[in-house]
């Protein structure tokens, strides 16, 4: 007899349940030498010299001759296809990348730390936006990371792709590099990010400026923002990342599963995984961290209806085992049936900020610790 308060959709029998196969759903090359020998060869290498060239423009280093007291940082490349919310390939694209881990602390950097924007920030300026209607527009801040001047003098060996002698000549680096443990610290001076959301009724004068200063991209309407497809009506802006959902079924083996109408099954309660589920989690050689940070992504950007669960998973991150990982499918095979859920802010006024709270009562069985859930909303519109 199942109680009245259960779907029957999330019941399945043993054998039914789903059979995880992990691909890989990229491409890209690992180092310059398989990049070189690549079905995209051409492509990779366009990117590598459109990588150089940014450096140069931007006078990132300047070239000396090597010296046996310089302490070398090495450089490897990082190859990335770009893709739109169709999955559509839009461009190849390499980083080269310092090898930031061999630097020592206080003599090669002494801060790291950089501020970085919230997604609940973007998410209010966007309601303030759909409640008076002003434009959202994006624009691309070309090799932004790159604008950043050193505090302290880096010295970096010849990367790979760069016609010099490695044995005679160094680089002395003058602007920051991705990798470079200090690169984040002084961006926030100028762009700590290459994408930029303006919000305004005109948004040219924005435009205008910035360009005076950098090298930018217009892209117009925003469409794709911090991989959230954004997309506008007359009474409202609208976010939702269903490319990205479809893409996490797909790498999970998923994307023909069985959907269910709850994120995890009514009245769960997880706890501490025994030593015999451990060992059988570890038999299935995947990552939990890595899929619970996917649904977590979703969560704070575009699906609040996952917080809970993904707040029960993510308790568990140290030894998972069985039962937290059937947790994380069943998440995935709600997603299946809510796919075109995401957020919509609304064009209206005068609501502003509203706030809603709740609790249970000592519902952890294990440690009798209460869960509180919380949200705000500004003119109707959901921003925490």
């Amino acid at each position: 007899m199942y109680s009245s308060n259960i779907d029957r959709s999330n019941i399945l029998p043993f054998g039914r349940r789903p059979k995880v196969l992990i691909t890989s759903v990229s491409d890209c090359p690992k180092t310059y030498k398989k990049a070189l020998v690549s079905a995209d060869k051409d492509l990779w290498e366009m990117a590598i010299k459109k990588e150089l060239q940014a450096m140069n423009d931007l006078s990132v280093w300047d070239v000396v001759n090597l010296k046996s007291e310089y302490k070398l940082v090495g450089t490897t490349c990082v190859f990335r296809i770009k893709r739109n919310h169709l999955n559509e390939i839009t461009e190849h694209k390499a980083r080269l990348c310092a090898q930031g881990f061999t630097q020592t602390p206080v003599l090669d950097f002494d801060k790291t730390y950089s501020l970085t924007g919230h997604l609940n920030s973007l998410q209010t300026l966007i309601a303030f936006a759909a409640s008076r209607n002003l434009e959202f527009h994006q624009v691309d801040v070309k090799s932004a990371f790159l604008n950043a001047p050193l505090a302290k003098t880096v010295y970096l060996s010849i990367p790979q792709g760069l016609n010099l002698d490695q044995r005679k000549c160094c680089l002395r680096m003058t602007k920051a590099i991705y990798g470079l443990k200090q690169a984040p610290l002084p961006t926030w001076l100028y762009i700590h990010v290459d994408d930029i959301a303006i919000f305004s009724s005109d948004t040219s004068v924005f435009k205008k400026e910035i360009a005076c200063e950098f090298d930018i991209k217009d892209i117009g309407l925003a469409d794709l923002m911090l991989g959230v497809k954004v997309s506008r009506t007359k009474t409202s802006i609208n976010l939702d990342q269903q490319h990205f959902t479809k893409a996490l079924l797909d790498l999970y083996g998923l994307s023909e599963c069985k959907p269910v109408s709850t994120p995890l099954l009514p009245n769960t309660h997880m706890s501490v995984a025994t030593k015999e589920e451990v060992e059988k989690f570890k038999l299935l050689a995947v990552n939990y961290q890595s899929a619970i940070g996917s649904i977590n992504y979703l969560s704070t950007a575009t699906r609040p209806d996952l917080s809970h669960s993904v707040s029960c998973l993510s308790q568990f991150l140290e030894n998972p085992g069985i039962q937290h990982w059937n947790g994380f499918l069943h998440v995935l095979r709600y997603l299946k049936g809510t796919q075109d859920l995401g957020l919509v802010y609304w064009t209206r006024h005068d609501w502003g900020i509203t706030s809603y709270s709740n609790a249970d009562w000592g519902n952890c069985r294990q440690t009798r610790r209460s869960v509180t859930g919380y949200l705000a909303t500004f003119d109707g519109s959901l921003i925490l």
